[in-house]
Formats: structure tokens, sequence, C-alpha cells
């Protein structure tokens, strides 16, 4: 459960609340997103003439986990100082600080994703996990992440978490997420389990319509309502509801569209709230994507989203002021609803002791950086998680052949079959790693990445050339084709092109889906390594020239799926 307050912390809450203008309040509820702010220049003037016209609660800062880390520790800290200092009251900032404080900012530790630690399976590497997360995440200036995940990988064409969760199994996700939110929380950093209902059981992609938990209200609960019953007990502090619809809780009649959590009130405060008994703050999903928006106009979607019990809706815009002025002054909306939210998210910021914020915006609470990093005993100890979670991941899924471990002595010349020109330009090139590490081992590498014709392979074969082994890597980065994590368009071609080969039996490594046998069931050899993540490509070579045993046991039944 949540950590009971002190007198001094209720006691602040309660005085900052009392001294909150009704503008100010609407700000404590909405999210802002500092990458989209009209200005430029991000300095205290701009910043607090913005404040000053729209006082808001909280930012989202960093990278997206859809695209990609990006900036220095030391420039975020010193941005987010500066926005301290330009506010009127302390702000919360929040972060994809998914897969470590390095998923967001590039200069810190990016670990190997949630599923690779899944493959590990270990409670305490997963509150290390966390507590590095929050240490070097802090330390940069964030106070929430918006992780870790809690959703189930039910069906394997589920577009949206393939590697952002922790597998299939309940009873795994359930113990993992707890141990990375104890590891989060102890170390000053609020978590956010997501994405309620639960995610994983549809097909389709919440940023294009809303999405559907159609499990039986028996099936919910020993799921997805087991995961979430055991965050609670360990006292996360928020929990992100999802644009995801659970007909058995809301119902359902032929030809009404699905409603989303998001603007679900039997969901979020009957379900959430009051079997749950959830006392945290509930946080929206991103307030722009197509499961939300189709809901209805403006007014009425965010409305309902505010009604059904979200406490902070995740980036609104700035016309929320007005709306929710306006609506509190007719009555749809009433004070002591929009103060419930509020306190909770006042007591939010009184657990994180953000209150104690020096007048030049510097959290005192927080690890000093050096440079752009932890000190170096620090950073070593992140980076030495990094590793091990990468070395443990590692996964072998088929052997029939028993090709591996491969002889290094009998290997000197490989082909690679590129199956990710989809990719091109979304990390596309970081499969070139992959090639620089069976070259670094004196290997002659040849590449076969385009597709027409067909036969290439076959004429190859036909002309004599012959490989000592074939790899055939696949990497599909976070919607890196929107609405899918399966091999498309020319991925798609370069299987059907594998099939010619009458010599060739590849060894199959996927550095993304755990599915990849439901589009390519001939491979024989399949490792799973889960993401491109520098240290955990090093360790599946390894692997595979039996230098180090495959740890990792697969999070997600590979066999006999439809």
């Amino acid at each position: 459960m949540l950590k009971a307050l002190s007198d001094e912390e209720r006691h602040w809450v309660e005085r900052t609340l009392k001294g909150l203008s009704l503008k100010e309040k609407i700000g404590q509820t909405m999210q802002d997103h500092a990458g989209r702010l009209p200005f430029k220049e991000m300095n205290e003037e701009t910043i607090g003439s913005y404040l000053e016209q729209y006082p808001v609660g909280s930012f989202f800062i960093g990278g997206e986990i859809i695209l990609k880390a990006a900036g220095k520790a030391g420039d975020y800290r010193k941005w987010i100082e500066t926005f301290q200092k330009a506010s009127k009251h302390p702000l919360l900032f929040s972060g994809d600080l998914e897969f470590g404080a390095g998923s967001a900012v590039g200069s810190l530790t990016a670990f190997p994703p949630l599923l690779a630690l899944a493959a590990a399976d270990d409670e305490s590497l997963a509150y290390e996990y966390g507590k590095y997360t929050a240490l070097e995440g802090r330390a940069a200036g964030f106070t929430w992440a918006l992780a870790p995940g809690m959703d189930i990988l039910l069906n394997w064409m589920n577009p949206v978490i393939t590697t952002r969760c922790l597998g299939d199994d309940p009873r795994r996700v359930g113990r993992l997420s707890a141990a990375v939110i104890r590891g989060m929380q102890d170390y000053g950093l609020a978590a956010c389990a997501k994405h309620f209902p639960g995610d994983g059981v549809d097909y389709r992609d919440q940023h294009i319509t809303t999405t559907v938990n159609d499990l039986s209200e028996e099936e919910w609960f020993a799921t997805y309502g087991q995961v979430t019953q055991q965050v609670i007990k360990q006292g996360v502090m928020s929990i992100m509801t999802g644009h995801i619809a659970l007909p058995w809780m809301e119902g359902g009649k032929p030809g009404r569209a699905p409603v989303p959590a998001t603007v679900s009130s039997k969901i979020t405060h009957d379900l959430l709230r009051g079997r749950f008994g959830f006392e945290g703050i509930v946080l929206s999903d991103a307030l722009d994507m197509g499961g939300f928006l189709g809901w209805g106009d403006y007014r009425k979607r965010t409305l309902d989203c505010f009604s059904a019990g979200t406490d902070v809706l995740l980036w609104p815009g700035s016309r929320y002021f007005q709306v929710m002025e306006q609506a509190i002054e007719e009555g749809a909306v009433s004070m002591e609803r929009l103060d419930q939210s509020v306190r909770r998210i006042l007591e939010m910021k009184a657990r994180l002791g953000v209150q104690h914020l020096d007048n030049m915006g510097t959290d005192t609470l927080a690890v000093k950086l050096h440079g752009d990093r932890l000190p170096p005993e620090q950073t070593e100890a992140a980076q030495k998680i990094s590793k091990e979670a990468a070395r443990r991941c590692v996964t072998l899924i088929r052997n029939r052949a028993e090709v591996l471990p491969l002889q290094a002595d009998a290997v000197a010349k490989v082909l690679v079959i590129m199956l990710n020109k989809v990719t091109e330009g979304r990390q596309f090139k970081r499969m070139g790693r992959f090639v620089e590490l069976l070259a670094a081992r004196g290997i002659e590498v040849d590449i076969l990445d385009q597709f027409e014709p067909l036969d290439t392979i076959w004429k190859w074969e036909q002309a004599g050339k012959r490989w000592d082994v074939a790899f055939l890597p696949y990497f599909m980065p976070l919607h890196g084709m929107m609405n899918t994590a399966r091999p498309v368009g020319d991925a798609a071609k370069a299987i059907w092109a594998m099939q010619q080969a009458e010599t060739i039996r590849p060894i199959g490594v996927s550095f993304s889906t755990p599915y990849l046998l439901q589009d390519i069931p001939f491979l024989d050899t399949l490792v799973h390594a889960y993401s491109l993540h520098e240290e955990t490509m090093e360790f599946t070579i390894k692997a595979m020239f039996g230098e180090i045993p495959f740890e990792g046991k697969s999070p997600v039944r590979t066999e006999g799926l439809k």
C-alpha cells in the first residue's frame, strides 16, 4: 500500500491546496510536454511567462519510448532546475524510463527491455533494474517514471507491447513488475504501472483505435487483475489507464463504440478505485492517440476523462484550462471532485520530497551528476546491471539440427540475410553492429538485403557460392512499422526468398518480437535476444559460439500458437 505521509508532509499538502487558485488547481491535473512548448529558448523568462499563463503541475521530458533517447543528463537537470525556479509551486517531471533512464536520456544507462528482464526472471535483478533507473533518472531531474509495464502478452500479434512487457505469465509479470516498482520508489522515483486494464489481448494499436481486452471477468481477474492487485499491494504511486475497453466491466451493445478505460467511470472509479482500493494517482495515457480521439469532440472526451476518475491528463493541450474552468462554472465538474485529484497529486509530490527544492530549483535529494552521468562508482554499478541482464536474457528457442554452439575454427565465411529494410532510418544502422561483431572475429561476411529477383539465393548457390553459416537476424523497432511487430514488406519478401535456397539452413536471431516462428516456422535454429542493446548483441554472438551458456528462458510460449 501507499506509504503514509508524515504530519509535516500532510500539513504541506493541505496548506498548498488551500493556497491554490482555481487555475492552479486545474493546472495540477494536466501534464504538459516540455518538448512541444511554443518557444525555442528554454530560459527562466520564457518558462516563467508560460507558467504564469498555464500553471501546469507536471511535465513530460526526454525521448519518447517509441522514438529514441536524446540529450545529456546535465542539460536535462539544468532545464528542469530552470523550470522549477520559474514555477510558483514545485513541478513533477516524468519520462519514458521503461528500460532504464538511458531509454529517455542519451548519456545515461540503457538497459535491455522488460521482455529481456523477464527472460532472466530474477526478482533481485529486477529490483536493481528499478533502483538504477531511479538513481540515474532522479539525478537528471526526473521524479516520475512512466514505467514499468504491467501488460501481459497474450496475443502474439499485438503490435504495441512486444518487448515492453514481462511476458505472458501473470505470476511472473506480477513478481517482476513489483520488484522494479520497489527499486524505483525506494530510491526516490515514482513508478507508474501501465496500461490498465491491460494491453496484450488485442491485435490492434490504440495509437490508431480503441482496443479491446475481451477476456471474461473470471479470466481477467486471473491475469490482469492478479497483476494489478500485486502492484497496488507493492505501493505503486501511480497507474496509467489505457485507451483500452473492458467489455465485461463496461458492457457492450451491438453497434456501440467500445468505451476506453480513460473515459470509463466503471473501469477507473468503480474497478480500480473501488474494488482494488487504489489510492494513488491515476494518469491517462497520451490524449493525442486515436483510441481516445475517436470518443468525441475535445470538450466531451476531455471532461469524460477527468470525470471518469483520472487525476492527471497526459498532454491535453493548453485549451484544457478554458474547458475545465467553464465546466466548473457550469457545474459539470465539482470543486470537490477537482480537489480530490489535486490533493492526491500534492500527496505524491510530498512523498517524493519535491517541496524541499531550494530557491534555485535544485533537488537536494538527488545524487549529484558527475558530468553527464552518476559518479563513477554508481555508473559502473548501473552498467553492471545492464550487462548482467544482457548476458542472462539470451535464449535458445530451437536447435533441432544441433548446429549450436558453432565451432569457431569451422566458421570462416558467413552470409547475413537482412530482414530489416522496412526499418531503414529507424535504428536500421544498428544492425550493422551485428555484422561488425562477426567481422571482428576475422570472419568474412556477405550480406544479402535485396530480394528482387526472389531466386537470388538459388542463383548464388548454382554459381557455387557457399557459406559455413547463414544468419537471419530480425529487428523491428517500436512503431518501426505502425500497427505491427511482424516481418512485413521487404522483410516478408526476404522470408519468401529464403525458401528458394537448397543448401542454406539459417540461424534465426530475433532482436525484437519473440514470435518469429509464427512467420518463419521452417527455422530449425532460433535465438531470442529481444533488442539491439549493445551488450546483448555481443553476448548473443558469444552464446552462439559456445563461449557462454544460453541462460535465458522464453518469457512467452512460442510453439503451438494460433
